[in-house]
């Protein structure tokens, strides 16, 4: 929790304690590089994911999580790459594969994919439960910020595990700024104390993550 508080500083240690205890853990190799990922660090979170594929390359969430940090570096042609592996791996359970497939065409400019995608959670959710997470996703990926900050809300009333790194995950930097998304980071009642370090100049600290310049 406390990479979602924004105490990046401390959760790296903490993370990489937890990987020199158990270095042959995918998990917690995965999870280091989901801390570097919040940070906003993406050459070592892309590192760390790197090695938890090569620990196990059949684990399909290793490749997603690649494919996302790839996408936040802007290497389209990689993402996608990545994401369409970690789709072959897990193709009955690709539901959140796709979605994140969907994020990163659009973030390379081409929508289509999300718009399909949408379309079919949006079909599917009249007889079956969807993810509130994933169409979040999805209308954030398609520059809907009503419907996907509509879905976000919904994460929390669910009280969704994603929803408690809302205040650090760069997926969701669209929406910062937005009257509606600081009310969802207000319901979430993140520890006061996740504020500025006593250090002014830490790099890994942050009260939340700034929204995007324009």
């Amino acid at each position: 929790m406390l990479a979602s508080q924004g105490k990046f500083d401390e959760a790296l240690i903490e993370a990489h304690t937890a990987q020199e205890n158990d270095p042959s853990s995918v998990s917690v190799r995965r999870s280091l590089g989901y801390c570097y990922l919040y940070a906003g660090k993406f050459d070592q979170a892309h590192y760390h994911l790197d090695r938890a594929i090569a620990m196990n390359p059949t684990a399909e969430e290793s490749y997603r999580i690649q494919g996302l940090i790839l996408t936040f570096q802007k290497q389209f042609d990689a993402a996608e790459r990545v994401i369409r592996e970690a789709l072959a791996l897990a193709p009955a359970y690709g539901t959140y594969t796709k979605v994140t497939l969907g994020y990163s065409l659009a973030a390379a400019g081409d929508p289509s994919y999300a718009q399909e995608v949408a379309a079919q959670l949006e079909e599917k959710i009249k007889t079956e439960y969807v993810s509130s997470v994933e169409l979040a996703i999805t209308y954030i990926a398609l520059g809907d910020k009503e419907k996907a900050l509509s879905w976000m809300e919904r994460t929390v009333d669910e009280r969704r595990g994603w929803a408690a790194y809302l205040r650090v995950h760069p997926i969701v930097d669209p929406l910062r700024g937005e009257p509606r998304f600081e009310a969802i980071i207000n319901r979430m009642r993140f520890d006061s104390s996740a504020g500025p370090s006593p250090s002014a100049t830490s790099a890994t600290t942050i009260p939340s993550r700034p929204v995007p310049a324009a």
